[in-house]
């Protein structure tokens, strides 16, 4: 079980027992989602001094990580005094450890900012093996969502094109082990688009999972009426894993046409060209991915079927939840 502190007895020594505040610090920014693990990263001793560490995923300060299996190495033991050791994924995602300061009764290292805590082990002096008794799980998993995975704030547009572009500023890459049967992905996106020509032009959309298609069409077609109006689309979709390698599609699609000048915002109520107001979802049988083989790419495509000056597509945040 994650989290946990051992009680009187249980441990190596009884210093595992004690509750540091530094251990309550990484209860409350796990539980607030800020710092916490999200799947894997258990750490487990053997015969030396490099304990290792499951594949998995975090959140260090709300971003997203994917953590490669690997061994922390834990440094020479003090000749003298006992230490506590921390084992963390830093703030760039990397595995790193935490040594602590050897005294007759040591406490934990003071974390370096948004430290995902792994474990925190307990070095005896003079020893030369980290065995897994010596390690105290202090992993905080939320497994239980929606948790917010990836969120976007700052727009992105492409304009004067009929290429392929992916409306995510940052590429969303979902951690192997993270995203397997029983879990579900929550997509949502918006923005608006600028038709302002009389060449007719095609709005495609497109989802794609591990590099394989799960929707695509052209979705929305602006005719041949120019307007200086930008028009609104939205975007909301969930996949859900049936099975670590078959992943299934539903959403809804919106775009609305020429309109009306308003007073404020974009976009009418039951006044606008609908270009497109529809479900949207994959093919019967899904795609098969195997989202526990590797990391996989969940990636959102436009294209605009002319390239013109006057027409762009723009995209002003995306949110991506873990359910």
């Amino acid at each position: 079980m994650p989290w946990t502190i051992p009680d009187k007895g249980e441990g190596d020594n009884d210093l595992q027992s004690i509750l540091f505040q530094e251990y309550l610090e990484v209860l409350v920014e796990g539980i607030n989602g800020k710092n916490c693990v999200l799947s894997g990263c258990q750490v487990t001793g053997g015969a030396d001094m490099t304990p290792e560490v499951a594949k998995g995923a975090v959140l260090s300060n709300g971003t997203l990580f994917a953590v490669a299996a690997a061994t922390a190495t834990i440094g020479a033991a003090d000749p003298t005094d006992p230490r506590i050791d921390l084992v963390v994924i830093n703030a760039s995602g990397a595995l790193a450890v935490r040594a602590g300061t050897a005294a007759p009764a040591p406490k934990p290292p003071a974390r370096t900012t948004n430290d995902v805590v792994l474990a925190a082990v307990y070095v005896p002096a003079g020893d030369t093996s980290i065995e897994s008794t010596k390690i105290t799980d202090m992993r905080l998993v939320r497994e239980q969502g929606p948790i917010v995975i990836h969120k976007e704030t700052a727009s992105k547009s492409q304009a004067n094109s009929n290429a392929s572009f992916s409306i995510f500023n940052n590429a969303l890459s979902i951690p192997n082990g993270l995203f397997l049967a029983g879990r579900q992905l929550r997509v949502r996106a918006f923005g608006n688009v600028l038709h302002n020509s009389a060449t007719a032009m095609t709005l495609t959309v497109t989802i794609s999972f591990g590099g394989t298609n799960i929707f695509s069409d052209a979705t929305a077609s602006y005719g041949t009426t120019a307007d200086a109006d930008r028009q609104p689309w939205y975007l909301d979709f969930t996949i859900t894993a049936q099975a670590n390698n078959n992943q299934r599609m539903g959403g809804f699609f919106s775009a609305q046409g020429p309109t009306i000048t308003n007073l404020v915002g974009i976009g009418d109520i039951g006044v606008d060209e609908i270009l497109a107001n529809a479900p949207i979802g994959s093919v019967t049988g899904g795609v098969a991915i195997d989202a526990d083989a590797a990391n996989r790419a969940l990636d959102i495509v436009f294209t605009m079927s002319s390239a013109n000056a006057a027409h762009e597509w723009v995209c002003q945040g995306i949110t991506v939840e873990l359910i």
